[in-house]
């Protein structure tokens, strides 16, 4: 399946020899961040995408014909504090995150228009410093869209999740010694 890609990529994809590369977005509430694996930041839709080496690598994405959940694991490793302290200081869980494949002409420019191969959302982050040589890995997961596909809507009527939206309240304070189901707006 060509993905909606633009004859221009589809040559490139078919010629001899290519230069592909991956610009991954992630949509935070303050600003979006662009990371390239490109060796130069590139300039793309009125964009700057990072190229500092810091994006390493992804997991492998599978596509199925099947509604199912997908994920993908982004590496980026070597970074310095500024990516650090972007992912302890921003709410990030939930927050969009787009990956293109795109192919660099040899002036490094964008040819055509890239393919977006994964768009999700961030389900987890993981931040593995090494004492020893002062280097640290971010791995962002990121799930697809389908994440909330069986996630029940609602709150729960629970004690612990009451005292969440309305501390020092005790109506739910013995609710989980209620065994009889209670439907809700029914008669």
């Amino acid at each position: 399946m060509d993905r909606g890609a633009s004859t221009s990529t589809l040559s490139e994809i078919s010629a001899a020899s290519n230069f592909p590369v991956h610009l991954l977005e992630l949509v935070f509430d303050g600003s979006p961040t662009y990371i390239t694996d490109a060796p130069r930041n590139i300039s793309w839709a009125g964009r700057i995408y990072t190229g500092l080496g810091h994006f390493l690598n992804f997991g492998d994405i599978e596509e199925t014909a099947e509604l199912q959940v997908s994920s993908v694991t982004g590496t980026l490793s070597g970074v310095d504090q500024t990516y650090v302290s972007l992912f302890l200081s921003e709410t990030y869980i939930d927050r969009t995150v787009n990956l293109y494949k795109a192919f660099l002409n040899n002036s490094e420019a964008v040819i055509s228009d890239p393919v977006l191969i994964f768009s999700g959302r961030i389900s987890g982050v993981g931040i593995t410093e090494n004492p020893d040589d002062g280097t640290c890995a971010i791995a962002v997961e990121a799930a697809s869209q389908w994440v909330d596909f069986e996630r029940r809507p609602g709150r729960h009527t629970t004690d612990s999740e009451q005292q969440i939206y309305f501390p020092g309240d005790k109506g739910f304070e013995f609710s989980s010694e209620i065994t009889k189901e209670i439907l809700w707006g029914r008669v």
